[in-house]
């Protein structure tokens, strides 16, 4: 496996702080998935920490770096383990159709080719496995922060659908996921002249906010949002 290295690493080390919008994330992904468990791209754990209660569960990163720092901050985890994994390559045959659920935050969009990542996946899980995505939404709403995250893409929800169905999913669901994460990021896009990273003021401040907001978007359909939240099971 090649080595490569993340180009967001800072911008994670701040989203470490936003425990309430952490948790938000890894509590909606929780309510689909079923162990055994993968999670793709972890980075530093920002949701891994959530699914600790989780039997059978393995964390998986491709940054060589990020896979030390895992195993480090789950060394004492007896149920966790920690490997390195590229979606982007055909996984091992030892993996195949190992698990109930595979899950990914913001990862899809950092890969060049996500038709074959996609497909890599669908090989990873069993026969009516579920995999459960969050990718960044809606084109227009590029920006050179996205960019500078090393992001190909944003999705649009048509275009995210094919892809699963593609990669031989049935698609269960895609909804938008937080509304108020986008009008920021556009706004800041328009501001911010100078800083491309996420500010850990900006973040600790929306963090507050999150828990009025995750209970409006409970109970109200939003029209849009900085996400889609996808979930599609194996066929």
């Amino acid at each position: 496996m090649k080595k490569t290295t993340y180009q967001g690493v800072t911008t994670l080390e701040v989203l470490e702080g936003a425990d309430n919008y952490n948790r938000w994330i890894a509590e909606t992904i929780k309510r689909f998935a079923k162990s055994p468990i993968l999670e793709l791209g972890a980075g530093t754990g920002n949701i891994s920490d959530y699914f600790l209660d989780k039997k059978n569960f393995l964390i998986t990163e491709y940054d060589l770096r990020l896979v030390s720092y895992l195993k480090k901050k789950y060394t004492s985890t007896k149920h966790v383990q920690i490997l390195q994994l590229d979606i982007a390559q055909k996984p091992s045959g030892k993996l195949h159709e190992s698990f109930s659920t595979v899950f990914a935050v913001n990862v899809f969009e950092h890969i060049k080719d996500d038709e074959v990542a996609l497909k890599n996946a669908h090989r990873l899980l069993k026969k009516n496995g579920r995999i459960i995505i969050l990718v960044p939404a809606k084109k227009f709403a590029y920006t050179r922060l996205d960019k500078n995250l090393g992001h190909y893409r944003r999705y649009e929800k048509q275009e995210l659908k094919n892809k699963l169905e593609e990669a031989g999913f049935t698609v269960e669901k895609i909804y938008f996921f937080n509304i108020v994460g986008l009008l920021s990021w556009i706004i800041r896009d328009k501001v911010e002249k100078q800083n491309m990273q996420l500010d850990r003021s900006q973040i600790a401040l929306f963090d507050k906010i999150v828990p009025l907001l995750r209970s409006i978007e409970s109970v109200v359909p939003i029209p849009i949002g900085i996400s889609f939240i996808a979930v599609a099971r194996k066929i």
